[in-house]
């Protein structure tokens, strides 16, 4: 892994394991909290998770994760391998070194204007990821958009499934429940059908969360807006330079842009599957992605590679 300007540097993790404290109280009791629903003590007590999903963590050792991470490692279920049974099973994710990395990159993005572009190893959960991303955005921010697109329906799909599963987790063991119309397999918007004076109306978040597939149509996108822009699987994503300049104004008001994309594939598929991928992750400020400098060449600038 290379060194990484954007995020802090610690020397060494301690005390990790508060992150997920209310991961942990959740296996121990199945539920988040035992105080009373209705009370006053039980509100203060989710308006204070709401606030560390949205603004952060700081653990006993002073240490920071971000909103998101927090949310992901409380509030998310993955397919992981239990080290007892020795088989995957659905559980919530671990503190790892690379997760604390990527989310603190997604949080310097949202505050410079800047989009993530990453070549990565393969099993590292980036859709995982990417979805606790659009569910998180989905339910702390009203009239948002995220977009999850890829050149295979499949893959896109994929990562929306993940979504869903993370706002149904939600709706079924937190405050933080909302009502979804539509809600398909590749479109959910946070609203609910109400009558006011005899009219009907829509009330609710309105946030909403769509899947995409770009394949031969780089403009399936054009019109829409986002706050999150996913582009899963770049790897295989031939047409993925035609679609970013179709795309990228959806995460702009104007000249400054107003969202963040992220955009992920595997190093295996660099060589078969697109040379385009291969010229964004060279050109960072060409497509205003994060860059770091080439490890074989001090020279040039290249966006994030992961290989752990």
């Amino acid at each position: 892994m290379i060194y990484n300007p954007y995020i802090p540097l610690i020397e060494k993790f301690e005390c990790s394991n508060e992150f997920s404290y209310l991961a942990e109280f959740y296996k121990n009791n199945e539920s988040y909290t035992l105080i009373p629903p209705g009370t006053y003590e039980y509100k203060l007590f989710w308006k204070d998770v709401k606030d560390k999903c949205i603004n952060g963590f700081t653990n006993s050792k002073g240490i920071r994760i971000t909103g998101h991470h927090f949310f992901y490692l409380n509030f998310c279920r993955i397919q992981a391998k239990d080290d007892l049974i020795k088989k995957k099973v659905e559980m919530f994710p671990r503190f790892i070194d690379l997760d604390f990395e990527y989310f603190h990159m997604i949080e310097f993005c949202e505050k410079n204007e800047k989009c993530l572009t990453a070549v990565k190893g393969r099993r590292q959960g980036w859709s995982y990821k990417a979805a606790a991303i659009c569910a998180w955005e989905f339910t702390f921010f009203p009239s948002s958009s995220s977009i999850i697109g890829a050149f295979f329906s499949s893959f896109s799909l994929e990562t929306m499934r993940m979504t869903i599963e993370n706002l149904n987790w939600l709706n079924a063991n937190s405050e933080f429940a909302q009502a979804r119309t539509p809600d398909l397999k590749e479109h959910i918007v946070g609203r609910y059908e109400a009558t006011i004076g005899g009219i009907k109306v829509w009330k609710g978040t309105k946030a909403q969360v769509r899947s995409i597939s770009f394949k031969d149509n780089p403009t399936a996108a054009v019109g829409k807006s986002a706050s999150k822009l996913i582009l899963d699987e770049a790897g295989v994503f031939p047409n993925i330079t035609d679609t970013w300049g179709y795309t990228e104004p959806l995460i702009k008001a104007g000249s400054s842009f107003s969202g963040v994309a992220i955009v992920f594939g595997s190093s295996g598929d660099m060589d078969s599957g697109s040379k385009y991928f291969y010229e964004m992750f060279t050109n960072p400020s060409k497509y205003n992605m994060l860059e770091f400098n080439d490890p074989d060449n001090p020279a040039k600038k290249i966006c994030y590679f992961s290989t752990a």
